[in-house]
């Protein structure tokens, strides 16, 4: 039997109801967005098919919940015409180009400008609006605010702060709190979808179209490579980073009734970003029991150009017009995915295709 290109995980809870009532757009409360940069291409035309007909005609709240490239992903989908944000957000981020010229060397105040304006792009004219505004949409924005060392915008003091951060958290996730705090920017219609009670103490702060795009930078701001968010309105006074540093991969309670829809690029779901090298560490079950990942197959990314998706390291191991030519061919591959979703959902067999999520 040839290999499908997509993979649906399910936790114990979420296999339970799709295998009594099938799948259906009606069975989620939830959609989870990850950090993870450029690799946001593989489910670009996943979002487009997801977002711009299956939750087209939504009368309910849907809550989207993520960090990083993740909320960037959703502030496209949360706009009156999905398909055409995301085709914006694509088309940009496909034909970026970034190498040093004299007198404009690559800087993290250079990148984190080219942010913002790609952010102009993905907004366009009246898109904060219309995420704050959408009937049924409801954004969550996750990012963390520097504490100690990490709350000050010096080199020494940032890299120190990160050091010491790495090694306790090595030692316990729980430890994370000492150097962030939790920051929650979302959209005050409705409540959180998860539980701020538990995990990490979580700072919750209203969003705004006067925020939005600070909130936007905020959760993508990696540290060294973009500039931390010195202000966030609304938020209390200190440095704002990369939303991934806590919630890399969404390692969260949901609390919300219905399932978890996780369009995700991996079939490992890492808590945090000091976790990407911890092997034995991984979420907790109980967290992911009524989520339904959906990610490429190993056999679909093997046979993708240089066999994975695009990552962060193309930027410097690829000279511009190749990485260019590697990124479209990718992404037009990932039509397959589509494909596979659809006929999943048409033919009503998503049941028999299900793989636990939890082992």
């Amino acid at each position: 039997m040839p290999s499908r290109p997509l993979r649906f995980l399910a936790g114990p809870e979420a296999m339970a109801r799709i295998r009594a009532e099938g799948l259906h757009e009606g069975l989620f409360d939830v959609v989870a967005g990850a950090s993870g940069g450029p690799k946001w291409l593989a489910l670009t035309r996943l979002d487009r098919a997801i977002f711009g007909r299956w939750f087209r005609d939504r009368d309910r709240p849907l809550h989207m919940v993520g960090s990083s490239i993740g909320c960037w992903r959703f502030t496209c989908v949360a706009q009156r015409d999905p398909v055409e944000a995301c085709r914006r957000f694509e088309e940009a981020y496909l034909g970026y180009v970034v190498e040093p010229a004299p007198g404009n060397p690559i800087t993290a105040a250079r990148l984190t400008e080219d942010c913002r304006q790609l952010l102009a792009i993905i907004l366009g004219e009246g898109g904060a609006h219309e995420v704050l505004s959408h009937p049924s949409m409801r954004l969550s924005i996750l990012a963390v605010r520097g504490r100690g060392m990490l709350g000050r915008d010096h080199p020494l003091s940032l890299g120190s702060g990160l050091a010491a951060a790495a090694i306790a958290n090595a030692v316990s996730r729980r430890s994370l709190p000492l150097f962030f705090e939790r920051t929650l920017v979302h959209d005050t219609r409705d409540d959180p979808p998860f539980d701020l009670a538990s995990g990490f103490a979580t700072h919750a702060v209203p969003l705004t179209p006067g925020n939005l795009t600070a909130a936007l930078l905020a959760t993508a701001a990696v540290p060294f490579l973009f500039q931390p968010v010195p202000a966030l309105e609304g938020g209390k006074p200190g440095l704002y980073l990369d939303g991934g540093i806590m919630d890399y991969h969404l390692d969260i309670p949901y609390r919300a009734p219905g399932l978890v829809l996780y369009p995700h690029f991996s079939d490992r779901v890492v808590p945090g970003w000091f976790d990407k090298a911890l092997k034995w560490r991984k979420a907790a079950p109980a967290n992911l029991s009524r989520t339904l990942l959906l990610c490429p197959s190993r056999e679909f990314l093997a046979g993708l150009p240089h066999g994975k998706i695009p990552d962060r390291g193309d930027f410097t191991k690829l000279p511009t017009a190749a990485r260019h030519t590697y990124w479209k061919r990718v992404v037009a591959e990932t039509e397959r995915l589509v494909d596979a979703f659809n006929e999943a959902v048409e033919k009503q067999n998503v049941p028999d295709l299900l793989e636990p999520l939890c082992r």
